[in-house]
């Protein structure tokens, strides 16, 4: 029961909706946690907030925040500008993440990083179940598409194309490309448990497979980018585990087999004929363009990523020197409007933002490659590239949208894998002594 209770407040600080009174949901986290601490430790712990990662970073979010400052001030353009509101709400939800680490982690400091791994591979799998309950279910679709704000709905319902309405059918406040990106990151992390062989009581057999399932759902209908995140994920597996990939598929085979067919039974008797067309007709084009375009025109293409292409083009030297202190909302008058992260990036600050943006970003993985490098062992290696890939798959998101060092899901989860894996390193050193 406790297990869940976790989830349920992971969820609430991770996907950060709005709600009455408290503004939203990751205050509710804290109030919850907060009660908690009082009655069950009599005491609130502030232990993770001194720990040399977490200090680290959150000192980085303020640094970060006071460059945008900085360079909005230089410029004279909107110094509380949208940026600037990113990098405090991110600031919000690290806190918030390390406030409720204790309870995360309690009891099981020495197996902390596969705990939360796990418990995040929980939270993206109710996400899922809950999207896809919505979307078979019209009146909750409904009632969680008014639960959005009004630009967000009046973006799908004008949109022309791949902004079908049924993304915004999750329970969630951050939506679209950011929801998307944080399921990558959970599918990563979910290979990675995979490496390890992990025996966790809420992982093994069936279970496993319900939660990928559910993932995989889920940025179905949420977005095609976690699918980026799930090959990556795939690719690390294969790469560790290439001489057990045989032998796992030896010992699950049945497990496959009994998903497969639990899978092709429900579509097929459990759905109705209205909601297989709505599958075959909305969600598989949507989720699996690639596949579509190349049984119709025999290209492996999607729309949107031939669209981000057209959105790089050659910037002057002052802005790749300064920037404009602008997005590119509010300087489309010199350049042409632009959804790909870099050139966000560069437009605003230039180079040395760009710079400073990835020094940040890197702050999220340098103690856990470090102390993972101290032992060369198999289990260490994998870790060290664990990192290291989600380094490589935030600069690669940012191919396409802004994404280093400000989404707030993505820099949740991350803090939450590094201060785990830090947590878990010193408690097995001590007991080692």
């Amino acid at each position: 029961m406790k297990f869940f209770f976790k989830i349920v407040i992971l969820f609430l600080i991770i996907f950060s909706w709005r709600i009455p009174y408290l503004y939203n949901t990751v205050f509710l986290a804290i109030l919850i946690t907060t009660i908690y601490y009082i009655f069950n430790n009599k005491t609130i712990p502030f232990t993770y907030f001194f720990q040399r990662h977490n200090a680290v970073i959150l000192i980085g979010t303020v640094a970060i925040a006071f460059i945008i400052f900085i360079i909005t001030l230089f410029h004279g353009t909107d110094i509380f500008c949208n940026i600037q509101k990113r990098m405090w709400v991110v600031f919000a939800m690290l806190w918030a993440l390390i406030y409720i680490m204790p309870l995360l982690i309690e009891g099981k400091e020495s197996t902390a990083f596969e705990e939360i791994c796990v418990i995040i591979c929980y939270v993206f799998a109710i996400q899922g179940l809950i999207h896809l309950t919505a979307y078979l279910y019209e009146p909750l679709g409904d009632f969680l598409f008014d639960m959005k704000p009004e630009g967000i709905k009046e973006k799908v319902l004008n949109a022309r194309f791949n902004v079908a309405r049924f993304r915004l059918y999750c329970l969630s406040g951050i939506v679209f490309v950011e929801l998307v990106a944080a399921y990558g990151v959970a599918f990563i992390l979910f290979f990675r448990l995979q490496i390890s062989n992990s025996n966790h009581l809420y992982l093994r057999g069936w279970l496993r497979y319900a939660v990928l399932f559910f993932m995989i759902m889920g940025t179905s209908l949420a977005g095609r980018t976690g699918f980026v995140g799930l090959g990556l994920g795939l690719l690390y597996w294969f790469f560790f585990s290439n001489k057990q990939i045989l032998i796992f598929l030896e010992q699950n085979f049945k497990n496959i087999i009994l998903v497969v067919i639990a899978i092709v039974l429900a579509y097929n008797f459990l759905l109705t004929s209205t909601q297989r067309r709505m599958f075959n007709e909305e969600v598989f084009p949507f989720a699996f363009e690639w596949y579509f375009n190349y049984e119709e025109y025999g290209t492996l293409n999607v729309r949107s990523l031939e669209a981000t292409e057209k959105h790089y083009y050659y910037l002057n030297d002052e802005t790749l020197l300064k920037g404009h202190g602008e997005t590119f909302e509010r300087a489309s008058f010199i350049y042409p409007p632009s959804d790909a992260g870099y050139m966000n990036n560069l437009i605003f600050g230039g180079i040395p933002y760009l710079v400073c943006l990835i020094i940040y970003q890197g702050l999220y993985f340098a103690r856990p490659i470090s102390l993972a490098r101290r032992k060369n062992t198999f289990s260490n290696r994998a870790d060290v590239a664990l990192f290291l890939l989600f380094f490589f798959y935030i600069l690669l998101l940012s191919y396409k949208t802004t994404a280093i060092g400000t989404i707030h899901i993505v820099e949740t989860l991350l803090i939450a894998a590094g201060s785990a894996y830090v947590i878990q390193y010193y408690s097995q050193e001590k007991q080692n002594e």
